[in-house]
């Protein structure tokens, strides 16, 4: 008569490194981080910037205004701070605790429409 099989000790051993590995790589491949910031008027925007753990893949952050209105936009080359866009119609500015909103001027430059002070790091 045959015995049922029994998973060896070795066996159990080497499952739980292997879900581990698996929860590893269907881990998110963005750390979000979430900054709230305000602008004189007391318009209020949420920036999340996504930023990838791998350092390959884009950076970009997605705004939120108290409108309801989202935007995403991916990072573009900065001198200073960091420069986010989409080339077309909106850039969003990061420099330290401040932040400001750009738009095309009709004249083929970019002029800045609106300045924020983050207020909140959540």
């Amino acid at each position: 008569m045959e015995r049922p099989y029994k998973p060896t000790f070795m066996y159990k051993f080497l499952i739980i490194p292997f879900i581990c590995l698996c929860t590893l790589l269907c881990k998110s491949g963005y750390e979000k981080i979430e900054v709230v910031y305000e602008d004189r008027n007391g318009r209020i925007v949420n920036a999340i910037y996504h930023n990838p753990f791998d350092f390959k893949e884009t950076f970009f952050v997605t705004l939120k205004f108290t409108d309801g209105n989202l935007i995403t936009l991916n990072q573009g080359v900065a001198a200073s701070g960091v420069r986010y866009t989409d080339n077309k119609t909106l850039v969003w500015w990061t420099k330290g605790d401040e932040a400001f909103l750009m738009k095309p001027d009709g004249k083929g430059d970019w002029e800045i429409t609106d300045r924020f002070q983050e207020v909140s790091n959540r």
